[in-house]
């Protein structure tokens, strides 16, 4: 969609890559069921159609179960939200599998990883956490293609999807929540980035795909997809 969208621009979305090709993309369709969902679950996150914004979940288990550990109250208010949105609207339930496990497993993790986790730090510190200026999901799969000598060999491809709009709101509540934390509830001390890690038993976009494909999965099963 992207190189599609930005043509030769794209490529900065590619780490420096010189070629690529594009094998399969979004029909207008689809890109317009995707689109409709991002902004239906942007509103949930901020509290529009939802109980509470999603900065008020990670205070809850940040205050209430997880502790020093601000990416984990992050990770279950995901959870959360997106077990909540599934129940308001099922029929979602295939675009979301799309959006964060197939497409978007790698991206989101870096949302955690990369700028999350660094949020409650930097109100302790007065220090700002930047946003990123370009953001999509993004996951990497395994296949198998033949080389110019004709061979079968491994390779990869990645699947991407948009998700600016969707990632600005949620990294928007979290820093919420990380304020409150600090000025409301007293907090006074946030682990080392490694230290936040050493809390989930797997790597973090491993579990954020399997963590969904528990949530969907029963949805998919009802709606007679799988």
């Amino acid at each position: 969609m992207y190189v599609r969208k930005y043509g030769l621009k794209a490529y900065a979305f590619l780490g420096g890559a010189k070629t690529c090709t594009v094998e399969s993309t979004f029909t207008e369709e689809q890109e317009r069921y995707i689109n409709e969902a991002l902004t239906s679950l942007t509103g949930f996150i901020v509290g529009k159609y939802a109980n509470c914004p999603f900065a008020d979940r990670v205070i809850h288990y940040y205050v209430h179960s997880t502790a020093p550990f601000f990416v984990l109250a992050m990770l279950k208010s995901t959870e959360e939200t997106l077990k909540e949105y599934l129940e308001a609207k099922p029929e979602d339930s295939a675009i979301l599998d799309a959006i964060f496990r197939v497409a978007g497993g790698e991206g989101f993790r870096d949302l955690m990883r990369i700028y999350g986790v660094r949020l409650l730090d930097g109100i302790l510190t007065n220090t700002k956490v930047p946003q990123p200026n370009n953001l999509v999901f993004v996951d990497i799969h395994d296949c198998y293609r033949q080389d110019d000598s004709g061979r079968t060999v491994s390779a990869k491809y990645e699947v991407w999807c948009p998700g600016r709009r969707l990632a600005r709101a949620y990294l928007n509540q979290c820093q919420i929540a990380a304020q409150k934390l600090v000025h409301e509830h007293g907090v006074r001390f946030a682990p080392s980035t490694s230290e936040e890690f050493q809390a989930f038993p797997q790597e973090l976009s491993i579990y954020m795909k399997q963590s969904l494909q528990n949530i969907v999965a029963p949805v998919l099963q009802r709606c007679g997809v799988i």
